[in-house]
């Protein structure tokens, strides 16, 4: 049985957490086929803090598989626990866009100290290593479970004329 079939809606910690990341930072995103470009601002500045955290999904897998998410929100002061919120809004959005049902997963490849030190204690999934990739890399997975999150704040990505997209 999967960890998540009990689970109704937002654990504890996003319920918490959610609305202290929304408070400072907005997201954007644009999407070209089945891939996902995501955009962090700072809401004060309206300064990008980070781009290119890219998703892409996997049809016929059923798999949201994570390609890049360095969201550097730890260069941010007061940012403790605000990359794990982003990347669980991330992965709802995802979910909403792709309309993927009960059934589907994430996966990610990553280095071990990455997989150990913010994969694999994000309480929300259930990331394990599946298997070992070329080099230093682990292949991580995750049941995912479609819960009702809002992400209505997550809007359609305006450029600005110096912005360039990653997946154009």
């Amino acid at each position: 049985m999967s960890v998540f079939a009990a689970r109704q809606s937002e654990s504890p910690f996003m319920a918490v957490n959610i609305p202290l990341f929304l408070g400072r930072f907005s997201l954007s995103y644009i999407q070209e086929s089945t891939c996902v470009e995501y955009f962090i601002k700072h809401r004060s500045s309206d300064k990008t803090i980070s781009s290119a955290l890219i998703f892409s999904c996997g049809l016929n897998k059923n798999d949201l598989h994570v390609s890049r998410f360095y969201p550097e929100l730890y260069k941010q002061p007061h940012s403790k626990y605000m990359s794990a919120v982003c990347f669980y809004l991330l992965i709802h959005h995802c979910v909403k866009l792709f309309s993927m049902d009960g059934f589907s997963h994430i996966s990610i490849e990553t280095v071990p100290e990455i997989s150990d030190g913010f994969y694999r204690k994000l309480g929300d999934f259930n990331f394990c290593v599946v298997k070992l990739g070329l080099g230093n890399v682990v292949e991580l997975i995750s049941d995912l479970r479609r819960l009702p999150v809002d992400i209505s704040m997550i809007g359609k990505h305006r450029f600005e004329t110096d912005e360039i997209a990653f997946l154009k």
